[in-house]
């Protein structure tokens, strides 16, 4: 959120038109500003690793379940489709209604062609924004490639979750890691940056590395292993994804608009290993230390329940109202700092979308949400609560 908030808030434009004004502040807390929000793309593999990790761990302890694929299936088409498809209604029906009669220049760009709304409407999303790159999409739809990326995923996981013994799914997993980084490296040589960004297995390895971690979890050798590779591995890796932004100045967005082979690549596998040696750590930890009680913090906890329609708002959110005029450029002169005009277009577009968020929960998700206690939908059996993850 930070990062589409400082890309599109610092100027109230696309993405692609940001990096000439990013640099714009002259003071130094401006430009570390600047560079710290810059690195808000790496969310979107941290939603990657974590949703690899939490599926896989549902799949392999509810794989003696008489109903395994609809009980999956059936909920997870509660708790995303609702949501996503009122969010296509609002976009591609109600707003062009809407805007018919008030209509204003300014939010011409933001409609979409009946290809780009096929695509949208079928969780297809990212690959056509692979083929096309972002400008093709209307700039509230453009953040969707990423849910796109989790559902294809999904359709397949679960039937090699059934199929495979746990040590073949990490085999798999460890195949996926490699096919992804390669196919990103092919695609980047054949100039499809956007391909390698967007599509489903050039990104399956942030995935399958959470996989990994909820794998490992339920036994105890391989959780030891993977617990002292994590160690070994999250500083550096964190290191190395500093070191290529300080080498690539250049990148002052993320991979998919940035020149830089290393980028487009190796960045994002080494992102990923960060955050699946992150969560590791974190599994692993003791209730009694500070990072287990922020980790459980009501603060965090109340993001988590809102994150889902948080994703979904938060990008139109902070379009409109940058194309509306609520954007650093207009408020630049009137505060006198770059910096401050930007955190003040932060600040309002992230209470806006917590307060559209809090509102769709109550009103909207949560009704859906009851149909979970369907005899249908419901688990038959509780997931187990301890795991092998002893230090």
């Amino acid at each position: 959120m930070t990062y589409h908030f400082w890309v599109v808030g610092i100027a109230g434009s696309a993405a692609s038109s940001i990096t000439s004004s990013s640099s714009g502040g002259t003071l130094p807390w401006e430009h570390v500003y600047n560079n710290v929000a810059g690195f808000g793309w790496i969310g979107v593999d941290l939603f990657f690793v974590l949703s690899g990790f939490l599926i896989t761990g549902i799949l392999c302890d509810s794989r003696e379940s008489p109903h395994y694929f609809r009980i999956f299936y059936g909920r997870r088409t509660v708790r995303i489709f609702p949501l996503y498809y009122a969010a296509l209604t609002i976009f591609f029906l109600i707003g062009p209604f809407v805007m018919a009669h008030i209509y204003r220049p300014a939010l011409a760009d933001m409609q979409s062609g009946t290809t780009v709304k096929l695509f949208a409407w079928t969780y297809l999303l990212n690959w056509y924004e692979g083929f096309k790159g972002w400008n093709a999409v209307a700039h509230p739809l453009q953040h969707f490639w990423s849910l796109s990326v989790e559902e294809q995923f999904y359709l397949i996981w679960p039937f090699l979750v059934l199929k495979l013994t746990r040590r073949r799914l990490m085999s798999v997993c460890v195949s996926l890691m490699a096919v992804a980084l390669a196919l990103r490296a092919l695609l980047y040589g054949l100039h499809f940056p956007f391909a390698a960004y967007t599509w489903t297995i050039c990104r399956a390895d942030s995935l399958a590395m959470g996989a990994t971690v909820a794998l490992a979890a339920r036994e105890p050798g391989d959780w030891k292993i993977l617990l002292k590779w994590a160690r070994r591995l999250a500083l550096p890796a964190f290191g190395a994804i500093i070191l290529a932004r300080v080498l690539n100045p250049r990148c002052t967005v993320g991979p998919g608009d940035t020149p830089t082979f290393f980028m487009n690549t190796f960045e994002l596998t080494l992102v990923g290993i960060f955050f699946a040696a992150c969560i590791g750590l974190a599994v692993a930890s003791h209730q009694q230390t500070l990072g287990h009680r922020l980790l459980a913090s009501s603060f965090l906890r109340f993001f988590g329940k809102y994150s889902y329609c948080l994703y979904i708002c938060h990008l139109p959110v902070i379009v409109i109202f940058a194309k509306a005029g609520l954007n650093s450029a207009h408020l630049a002169g009137k505060l006198h700092s770059e910096l401050l005009s930007v955190l003040a277009v932060d600040g309002v577009a992230f209470a806006a979308s917590i307060m559209i968020a809090f509102l769709s929960w109550h009103l909207y998700e949560k009704q859906w949400l009851k149909l979970k206690d369907l005899r249908g939908l419901r688990r038959e059996q509780q997931l187990p609560a301890q795991l092998a993850v002893q230090d």
